[in-house]
């Protein structure tokens, strides 16, 4: 449902007839994780990303995922930012299963 609201123009800026686009958040600025999307697996009707404890033991942690942003995905709960993430590799990793990563510093944007 659309609301409607008046906007002051005292210098007369906005002339009769004219029209314009206005862009408002939608929720407000929060702290959030990006991991690309290929990161990101699902059981059931859960989302999951598969962490590497500091031993090589992977496990899997529920997760909530957000929009997209340059390329990425928001992890909006589930991940603190400091976890080491399994990326690439996804359909061998089991939760209790060794591995050994290969770390990557991901690019800034994926666009």
């Amino acid at each position: 449902m659309a609301r409607s609201s008046t906007v002051e123009n005292k210098d007369g800026f906005i002339k009769p007839g004219l029209f314009g686009i206005v862009a408002m958040p939608a929720t407000k600025p929060f702290q959030g994780v990006l991991l690309p999307d290929e990161a990101v697996s699902a059981n059931q009707d859960k989302r999951i990303v598969y962490l590497v404890s500091e031993d090589g033991t992977a496990s899997a942690r529920d997760v909530k995922l957000g929009p997209k942003v340059d390329g990425y995905r928001v992890i909006r709960e589930g991940l603190k930012g400091d976890e080491t993430v399994v990326i690439n590799g996804l359909a061998r990793v089991r939760p209790g299963a060794k591995v050994t990563p290969e770390m990557q510093t991901l690019p800034p944007s994926k666009s």
